[in-house]
């Protein structure tokens, strides 16, 4: 190494560790207070929410958003909001959101339990539709641009078949279910929904639709025919939104923040709710509830966020956590927050013995977000209680399993597979070959017992007789409102009501309620906090420098590259032959 080359990485050395003393220097600045006095709190809600951290990429770039914010954070930021002298109101800003209907459903119970605490709430409605227009309603004064939309129109659900492609391309779906309603195999099976399939979504439908009309009417004082109109009505231009008494004025961002200001009786400041949710410390030792999040498709192995798929919820992950929180003495009761749409029976029923053993020990309280259905409920089972939003889907109890034979497609390219073996089914599960009438048989015989051993959990642990836990099992998938009238569920609420049973059962005194900690935790480097600026990245910028028009573009950087046909194609080529599944049919997005 030459002189020149040693001074440069003494340098560079010097300026690594001076930036990290004054990251640090403000972080600890930033939690020493809880803001100045006469706050007004500025929120723009983010595109798309998290249950928690997911897992860090080796060798990614991709760091959080500065804006990056979990649902417990939000949740408790806005509750000690509420209690602070200081924090004299909140304004909201409001665009298109990626968020399911049961996150929706739990930002806005905790803007109203702030507006509740006296404190006046502002709503700045941007862009989006009726799970925008939800979160905006229980502002005292909801405002949008004069050249925004309101795409106030109802409800919909749309479910996405793969058969007709796999045809054309000489491929072979080779699926069993076990549940009637257990429409997933539809996706590569059918063109078209089946007559079971149609009932349990409408009746989904059905149940939310209830629930956005009959919480519209009691926001902005219509009746349930008067919202029902108003839906079939839209959707409506600013002034039409004005005139509707859907919207109270028409004011840009900026004005609404000064209208805030305005409306103050003393002098305040504004402070970002990001800024605020940093300034507040954790509270340290005494008895504690351990909130385990337990969120994305179940599989074996860690949990991860592999490229070009959904979040993947690791067994071997959430057995840690499950057995920290029952080893750990100053752990007094536990809420399991489930968000995942189910996935592997093996893995499903590994993080079910921990939850079972954990239960045995402490008190466990489910709190389902937007799903908590299929291996999500199965592994819910074990609790003591479980609460659910009304709009979380969940139920789902049944499985399915198969392959796809791609021999067809290999042909149309000009390959060919030949397979050699010993013993008469060896190559049952052969992606180059369908199943035999005989082997088909054996397939179901196993896809069924995993359904009994699926249903015996539930039997056991919900306390059901096996034919009632049938009835309401083989597959259909429920709205928390439903699943609570037939006792899949024990009430209905949010993170809130969980983390409040939690504290009842684990016996902890109204003084040290507020100590929760959060796990799995998820190692995040050093150098993470020093480069997430450099990388950060908006939706816009993203477009701009794609070449693409952002008009026409949907928001966040993943929906540009990925379209639902492209990720469903990505799903059926990682369908591991032979898998039993006790996953969700389709991806249910209402909108």
């Amino acid at each position: 190494m030459t002189a020149r080359q040693g001074v440069f990485l003494f340098v560079l050395l010097l300026t690594a560790i001076g930036t990290a003393l004054l990251f640090a220097a403000v972080r600890l600045r930033g939690a020493s207070g809880s803001g100045p006095a006469g706050t007004l709190l500025v929120f723009d809600l983010p595109f798309d929410l998290e249950e928690a951290d997911t897992p860090l990429q080796p060798l990614s770039l991709e760091f959080r958003h500065r804006n990056h914010y979990r649902v417990h954070e939000i949740v408790e930021g806005l509750r000690r909001a509420a209690a602070d002298d200081h924090v004299r109101g909140l304004v909201v800003h409001i665009d298109e959101l990626d968020w399911g209907w049961a996150k929706a459903q739990e930002i806005r119970d905790a803007i109203q339990r702030f507006h509740d605490a006296g404190k006046p709430v502002y709503a700045s409605v941007v862009g989006g539709s009726e799970l925008e227009y939800l979160i905006a309603s229980v502002a005292d004064m909801v405002a949008m641009p004069p050249s925004a939309t309101l795409e106030l129109d109802g409800l919909s659900a749309s479910a996405l078949f793969l058969r007709g492609a796999l045809d054309k391309l000489d491929v072979t779906p080779n699926f069993v279910q076990s549940g009637v309603y257990k429409s997933g195999v539809e996706e590569y099976t059918r063109s078209g929904m089946s007559p079971e399939a149609r009932e349990a979504l409408d009746a989904v439908l059905d149940s939310e639709y209830r629930l956005l009309v009959d919480s519209l009417a009691t926001a902005r004082g219509f009746d349930d025919r008067d919202v029902k109109r108003l839906l079939d009505s839209g959707p409506f231009t600013a002034d039409d939104a004005r005139t509707a008494g859907l919207v109270d004025t028409l004011l840009y961002d900026a004005e609404v923040d000064s209208l805030a200001m305005d409306d103050q009786t003393q002098d305040v400041s504004t402070t970002s709710f990001s800024r605020y949710l940093a300034r507040l410390g954790a509270r340290r030792g005494g008895p504690r509830i351990a909130l385990i999040t337990a969120a994305g498709t179940i599989m074996p192995g860690k949990s991860r966020n592999d490229p070009g798929e959904d979040l993947v919820l690791g067994s071997e992950t959430m057995i840690d956590a499950l057995q920290e929180a029952r080893t750990r003495n100053a752990i007094k009761a536990v809420v399991l927050r489930i968000d995942s749409p189910g996935g592997s029976v093996e893995a499903s029923d590994d993080i079910w013995r921990e939850v079972k053993r954990l239960s045995d020990e402490k008190p466990v309280i489910v709190s389902m977000s937007d799903y908590a259905a299929s291996g999500g409920y199965y592994i819910a089972a074990p609790a003591q209680r479980i609460v659910a939003q009304p709009a979380s889907l969940t139920g789902s109890i049944g499985v399915f399993g198969g392959k796809l034979n791609v021999l067809g497609l290999f042909k149309k390219f000009g390959l060919n597979v030949e397979t050699v073996s010993r013993g008469e089914h060896a190559d049952m599960m052969s992606p180059y070959r369908d199943f035999t009438p005989e082997e088909r048989k054996r397939y179901q015989r196993q896809v069924d017992a995993s359904y009994q051993l699926f249903l015996s959990r539930v039997v056991e642990g919900r306390g059901l007789g096996w034919a009632e836990a049938d009835s309401v099992a083989q597959g259909r998938v429920w709205s928390g409102l439903d699943a609570r009238e037939i006792g899949l569920v024990d009430t209905l609420g949010g993170l809130e009501t969980a983390l409040s049973l939690a504290y009842d059962a684990g016996g902890i005194a109204r003084r040290d309620r507020g100590s929760v900690e959060v796990l799995p935790r998820l190692e995040h480097h050093w150098y993470e906090g020093l480069l997430e600026g450099l990388f950060e990245y908006d939706d816009d910028a993203l477009a701009g420098r794609l070449g693409l028009n952002r008009s026409v573009v949907p928001r966040g950087a993943a929906s540009i590259l990925l379209s639902p046909v492209v990720k469903a194609w990505i799903t059926a080529s990682k369908l591991r032959a032979g898998i039993v599944l006790a996953l969700m049919p389709y991806a249910i997005e209402i909108r």
